[in-house]
């Protein structure tokens, strides 16, 4: 029995040998594998070249934009990764309160630089007018089927004797200081929110300010918002004089990144609550939470609507450590 399968195991290795090709014919097809393998790159290549815009592409559609374009329409580019481009070479057309946006509901057209068929998120919905090429960028003319019409803008409005500020921890509110003019220092890769020029100042420490800066969200966009870093036991106040009401507060808020993602091990921060009220009666409140990113919200002020009214908001949190939190709002 053992000879049998011997003999059976010889056959099969001779019949192997027999189909294998000769050791010549497999360096032969090795051979003209190396060339193929070259063209096949120059060829992915010459596709991957023709579909990266040249800064000629750019710069033509950035002088059909502005042929285009009215005072206060937005200019930004689809998908998000190339908004670093669009920044380079639109940048007299893309001021910085576009750049760092809460949110797109308040523009009536944009012209979006668009590559390989890419979509922006802050535009769905918004209806196709008019297109362009430029080599491998398409320049659409989106409308806003529903823009907002903004009547006051908590950003642009804070500093005196528009806003003043208090950090209320006690039976006393103390104000914060404003400051105009005042240094910037830090900045930079893993420091956190650039501190504002001009800003309420409310402590010896310096996180605790009011003041207009811009943070980097759970999606690494850069938000043009109010730092209000919340303190133990009581509430950052902002109050805002002779705001002239309108249906809705329109806001968002959120926490920079850096502090919202939590430590290396997983340890993440208490929510944060922003209350909003109008001549001291509460209008309503919405709370952050980790995980939640730049949140929006919007208020019912109806009941206030086309009088002029004080605005205050409230920011507070149980446990304020690392509650880099930042927020904007509207009336519209």
């Amino acid at each position: 029995m053992t000879v049998v399968l011997a003999t059976a195991e010889g056959l099969s290795s001779a019949a192997a040998v027999e189909q294998s090709p000769p050791a010549h014919t497999r360096w032969r097809f090795a051979a003209l594998l190396v060339p193929l393998v070259a063209v096949v790159e120059l060829l992915s290549q010459a596709v991957i070249q023709a579909r990266v815009p040249k800064p000629s592409d750019w710069e033509a559609a950035a002088r059909y934009i502005r042929r285009e374009r009215h005072p206060g329409e937005l200019v930004t580019s689809a998908p998000l990764w190339t908004d670093p481009l669009a920044r380079q070479y639109f940048h007299d057309l893309i001021p910085l309160a576009d750049a760092a946006r809460p949110d797109a509901t308040r523009y009536r057209r944009a012209f979006v630089a668009t590559l390989r068929g890419g979509t922006n998120p802050d535009l769905r919905g918004w209806r196709e007018t008019a297109h362009r090429d430029f080599g491998p960028i398409t320049v659409r003319t989106l409308e806003n089927p529903s823009p907002g019409t903004v009547r006051y803008d908590l950003v642009e409005h804070l500093h005196p004797p528009d806003a003043e500020a208090f950090r209320a921890a006690g039976d006393t509110p103390t104000p914060c200081e404003w400051r105009p003019g005042s240094f910037v220092p830090g900045g930079g890769l893993g420091q956190g929110a650039l501190l504002p020029g001009s800003r309420f100042h409310c402590s010896p420490e310096g996180w605790n300010y009011i003041g207009v800066t811009i943070i980097e969200d759970m999606e690494h966009r850069g938000r043009r918002c109010i730092w209000s870093h919340p303190i133990q036991g009581g509430a950052m106040v902002t109050r805002f004089r002779d705001v002239p009401m309108g249906m809705v507060f329109h806001g968002h808020h959120g926490i920079a990144y850096e502090a919202e993602r939590g430590d290396d091990l997983g340890n993440q921060g208490g929510p944060v609550e922003l209350r909003v009220l109008v001549d001291g009666t509460e209008a309503g409140r919405s709370i952050h939470r980790d995980g939640e990113g730049w949140k929006g919200f919007d208020i019912d002020t109806r009941a206030w609507a086309n009088t002029t009214r004080q605005l205050t908001i409230e920011v507070r949190a149980e446990a304020p450590g690392m509650r880099h939190y930042c927020y904007e709002g509207d009336v519209r």
